[in-house]
């Protein structure tokens, strides 16, 4: 049992306590400033410190921070060209979608404006050789294709079908050092023949040295072929020269058509 004194003691301390934490209560209610200058006096004693600390530590926060960007900038960076490369995708396959539109509302429009029985066909294979230079067809004799037609674009004469399968055709090239179609000068009506040459040169021939023929005069197909109509483009005069023993003009052809990017051509049927 405790005794009167250890009693006595406790009550004391106890009230202290009390009266202490009162005390502390009503300050903090009625003088906020108090509790505020003990925060500020207590930052003064720790600012020394506090700078040291930052000082020390400050380089290694910024280079952990630096990691932790690039990892991120890495990340981001990996998003961004994904996001590119799938933008890229998307403009090629539209101007891929809008060249070929064009294309065939060209091919259309010379359907319209000519009278010609055509079909449609899409380029499936070039070949191109020292002894030929020919692409293929996904149009054949299902499609009323056969041999000698001529094949056109929007831009103007590409060759003659010289094979001709069920759905498939192989078409020779103007280009082609075999190939030789009748053709005209348009401005002067002078006729010839437009043949290819081993190296992919285009020539018009058996034109006199009489004749005027001028660099820039338009070629266009003669009205003599069984499947070629009269007046397609063939191409511009690029150059002219005159041999001292050749009775005709050495006269080369610059042709409208690319022929490494053609893709949607037309096949005459009927004229």
């Amino acid at each position: 049992m405790a005794s009167p004194k250890n009693s006595l003691k406790s009550i004391i301390i106890i009230g202290i306590i009390i009266i202490i934490s009162l005390i502390v209560i009503t300050a903090s209610f009625r003088d906020a400033n108090f509790i505020k200058s003990l925060k500020t006096r207590t930052s003064d004693i720790f600012k020394p410190l506090q700078e040291k600390i930052f000082f020390v530590f400050q380089p290694i926060i910024k280079a952990i921070n630096n990691i932790k960007n690039f990892f991120g900038l890495s990340q981001k960076l990996k998003l961004l060209e994904q996001e590119n490369a799938r933008l890229l995708q998307n403009y090629s396959e539209n101007i891929n979608l809008k060249i070929e539109n064009d294309s065939l509302r060209s091919l259309l429009d010379i359907r319209q404006r000519k009278n010609y029985k055509t079909v449609a066909a899409k380029v499936i294979g070039y070949n191109e050789g020292k002894l030929e230079s020919e692409v293929t067809l996904n149009v054949g004799k299902n499609s009323g294709v056969v041999e000698g037609m001529g094949v056109i674009n929007e831009k103007g004469f590409i060759g003659i079908v010289i094979l001709s399968g069920s759905n498939s055709c192989r078409v020779r090239l103007l280009n082609d050092q075999q190939m030789s179609i009748g053709a005209r000068i348009l401005s002067s009506r002078s006729l010839g023949m437009v043949e290819g040459s081993s190296n992919k040169k285009i020539f018009l021939n058996y034109i006199s040295k009489s004749d005027m023929v001028y660099t820039g005069d338009i070629i266009i197909t003669s009205e003599f072929g069984t499947y070629i109509p009269p007046e397609i483009l063939i191409g511009i005069v690029k150059k002219v020269s005159d041999s001292g023993t050749n009775p005709y003009k050495t006269i080369e052809v610059e042709p409208f058509v690319n022929f490494k990017s053609i893709e949607n051509v037309l096949v005459i049927l009927e004229w």
